[in-house]
């Protein structure tokens, strides 16, 4: 399973070039609502090789096609990661860490009980927001 995971991600970083960077710190994605939070100087984060677009769609793959509700560029543990919160058709929450030079993931975290339903709370509210916005935008 991991080693499909791997396969998919190395796939996905061979086929897609690394999307551009904006300098407001918000990274636009095609095909979804989430903007990517950028954590990170403009110099690091126009060095990544795993476009935006191609670290969400290795999350989903992850994290049981969850839908993205939010998503950062930052460093963690000297690595420049994704880190991508998703909500779970099951109504969980999932975390997953995907690595923005490799596209490897790092950390795939799902929560459960009473955190699972807080977070899934949080995040709803973030998706829809970003709905909406997306909606106002749009021509």
């Amino acid at each position: 399973m991991k080693t499909g995971i791997l396969t998919l991600a190395l796939a996905v970083v061979v086929a897609v070039p690394a999307a551009a960077q904006s300098t407001t710190g918000m990274a636009q994605t095609s095909g979804s609502a989430v903007k990517v939070k950028n954590e990170v100087s403009p110099s690091l984060a126009s060095s990544v090789k795993v476009s935006a677009d191609s670290a969400l769609k290795i999350a989903r793959t992850a994290a049981d096609s969850g839908e993205v509700s939010s998503a950062e560029l930052k460093m963690e543990n000297k690595h420049l990661v994704y880190q991508v919160k998703l909500l779970n058709k099951s109504k969980r929450a999932s975390e997953v860490d995907v690595d923005a030079m490799t596209g490897a993931v790092i950390k795939n975290t799902q929560f459960g009980g009473l955190k699972s339903t807080m977070i899934h709370s949080k995040e709803n509210k973030k998706l829809l927001n970003a709905k909406r916005d997306s909606a106002k935008t749009s021509p």
